[in-house]
């Protein structure tokens, strides 16, 4: 999805990111590592990944869903 294509100049660029470990799940100070810590993602797979109430999936769940729904 190139949501500039969509958007023009407002969604160049646009991206979510996605923490590997939830920040809930981190009980101390942490400092953010963005290569080890997040993993970018659309949107629509942003909010897939966090459709369950409890544990979030992971981004190789997700991506093993889409593999097997053909996407």
């Amino acid at each position: 999805m190139d949501f500039g294509e969509t958007y023009g100049d407002l969604g160049q660029g646009f991206i979510h990111v996605h923490h590997i470990i939830p920040l809930s799940k981190i009980r101390s100070v942490h400092v953010v590592d963005p290569i080890k810590d997040l993993v970018p993602v659309c949107p629509n797979c942003h909010a897939m990944l966090h459709i369950n109430q409890g544990e979030p999936l992971s981004v190789e769940q997700l991506r093993d869903i889409l593999v097997r729904e053909g996407t």
